[in-house]
């Protein structure tokens, strides 16, 4: 299942606001001297970028029971870099996503095939088969669309009889956004153009109606971590690529929490200030 705190969600903000004070100090305080050195020149104090991020599907990986959603998300981020050495760099590097798309499974229906007992079957006649189909009111999101069949009989009086089912399957798209303010960044081998990079942030999610399932809810937290590669095309622009594995739930703050786990692709283009 999902995160199975039910605690109010307002210790999280008290620990944001804890976090923006560290970052405060850590950049008057935390700064190693000379970290402009010409051994280290592919690095800036600050920088910004823009991203996108993609996940083809979701599965169980941690805490999540959601499978089969789809993400595709654009946003942008500020880093500030707070200590830097010979071997490695840190930064406080916040995200915003203005646009979160995320994608669930739904039922629109079933199609049916019928033979039920009439009156005239205790006669041996046999039943008249019926087929149709039915379109709910509106899509209801599934955790996943392994069940496309279900099929029952039973034999009366010597005539067997039968329900067949068969459902059916679509998409629905909804809108998000969300912010990461806890997130933070380390970068190895500071003075070559390539360089490997760890991550992890922390955040929450805001969306019209409740994802990934009915009765779950509208705000969800938001966790990630993951690692890539950091290439420098010249001192102050760069581009970045990480694998993330990204975990989104509403901390049992809805009637049910499944949680969400994916597997996210996350391509960055970065400019920075020296």
């Amino acid at each position: 299942m999902g995160l199975s705190c039910r605690r109010s969600p307002w210790p999280i903000l008290e620990l944001i606001l804890l976090v923006a004070a560290g970052v405060s100090a850590a950049q008057l305080h935390a700064q190693t001297p000379g970290d402009d050195a010409p051994d280290r020149p592919w690095s800036t104090r600050r920088s910004y970028s823009v991203f996108a991020e993609y996940s083809p599907d979701s599965s169980h990986i941690l805490l999540g029971d959601t499978g089969q959603r789809i993400f595709v998300t654009v946003g942008g981020s500020f880093s500030q870099r707070l200590v830097l050495n010979r071997v490695w760099q840190f930064s406080w590097a916040p995200e915003v996503r203005p646009v979160v798309l995320e994608s669930d499974p739904v039922q629109t229906g079933f199609d049916y095939d019928f033979c039920f007992p009439t009156s005239l079957s205790g006669l041996g006649l046999p039943c008249t088969p019926e087929s149709g189909s039915y379109r709910y009111p509106q899509k209801v999101p599934q955790l996943n669309t392994g069940i496309r069949v279900q099929d029952a009989s039973f034999t009366y009086e010597g005539q067997t009889y039968y329900q067949d089912y068969t459902f059916v399957y679509g998409r629905r798209w909804t809108w998000a956004g969300g912010i990461s303010p806890i997130a933070f960044r380390t970068g190895f081998l500071p003075g070559r153009r390539l360089q490997p990079i760890l991550s992890v942030t922390g955040g929450f999610a805001a969306s019209p109606r409740d994802i990934p399932m009915f009765d779950t809810s509208a705000f969800n937290f938001t966790f990630s971590f993951g690692a890539g590669f950091q290439f420098w095309r010249d001192r102050t622009h760069a581009t970045q690529i990480e694998y993330r594995i990204q975990h989104l739930s509403n901390a049992d703050i809805g009637f049910s929490d499944p949680g969400v786990d994916s597997q996210m692709i996350h391509v960055s283009y970065v400019w920075g200030r020296r």
